[in-house]
């Protein structure tokens, strides 16, 4: 009798190590439980129309010198909060379409104000491009702030933040820096700069890097890449990626999300087949409609 009650006590036991095993390894759909996301496009959702849009600049100083980043804002009538997104490389926002961009949009359908800056050398903003460096990284948090400042009607804070390729580090050392976000969905990432240089099948990418590692050392990799530390990131974050995507290779994000869930991170991960770096608008939408769910 006291063996039996010692084996079933053992299998109790061990039913609990499992089911703690997968509250700290991950939470929340993972790429095996299928979020619905196909790799087709679907139809057009429909646009939403802000009730108010704005956009300014503003000024700050570093390295002695002076200089403006570029900010924009949709609201929408009883917002739940807002969301900062940020941008790639391939180019930065636009004042008259931003509100339109497919990234914009599912985060209005969601219920959010939608803000977002130009990083230096973007746009409106003066500066150098830094490739996420230090300039781009006091930029964001500049345009945050005077987003808020220059909207006083603005009575939600920032919640969450988005970014695509670079646009993913950006917005997540946002997170880090701004330090009251409850979540981050980021997007065909580069995660680990060094690993992307070595890796990656876009030369502009790997030139940029490159230029980086000779103005700055070896610090340029720390400087920029979130998987190096994830501590301070906001406790829930949702990553999706291209199986097909060699711009940003699948193997530095998988990196990222065990970084996260070792952790104790909330991680949703999600691989889409069929989807490589580059992704078109409505398919855009129809990820994010998804994606946003996952941190709600």
């Amino acid at each position: 009798m006291a063996n039996k009650q010692k084996i079933f006590f053992l299998i109790i036991f061990a039913e609990f190590l499992s089911g703690l095993s997968g509250c700290v390894t991950r939470s929340g759909p993972s790429q095996d439980d299928g979020l619905k996301i196909s790799n087709s496009p679907g139809p057009d959702a429909l646009r939403v129309s802000p009730s108010n849009i704005t956009s300014g600049h503003a000024s700050y100083s570093a390295n002695g010198k002076g200089y403006k980043v570029a900010w924009f804002l949709c609201q929408i009538k009883a917002p739940t909060a807002t969301v900062l997104i940020a941008h790639g490389e391939d180019a930065g926002f636009e004042s008259d379409q931003f509100c339109d961009l497919p990234e914009a949009q599912a985060f209005l359908a969601a219920g959010f104000h939608v803000a977002g800056f130009n990083r230096p050398g973007f746009g409106g903003s003066t500066g150098t491009r830094d490739l996420v460096g230090k300039l781009s990284q006091q930029a964001a948090l500049v345009a945050a702030k005077e987003t808020l400042h220059a909207n006083p009607s603005l009575t939600s804070t920032f919640e969450g933040a988005y970014g695509f390729g670079t646009g993913a580090a950006s917005a997540a050392i946002f997170g880090k820096q701004y330090g009251k976000l409850k979540w981050l969905v980021l997007g065909g990432g580069i995660y680990d700069f060094e690993q992307a240089g070595r890796n990656s099948s876009d030369g502009d990418l790997i030139t940029l890097i490159k230029k980086s590692t000779e103005r700055e050392g070896d610090v340029a990799y720390e400087t920029r890449s979130i998987a190096y530390d994830v501590n301070g990131l906001p406790h829930r974050v949702a990553i999706f990626q291209g199986k097909d995507d060699t711009t940003a290779p699948a193997d530095q994000a998988h990196a990222f999300r065990d970084g996260l869930a070792a952790s104790e991170y909330k991680v949703t991960y999600q691989e889409i087949a069929g989807i490589g770096h580059k992704i078109n608008p409505r398919q855009l939408r129809q990820i994010l409609d998804v994606m946003v769910t996952s941190v709600r």
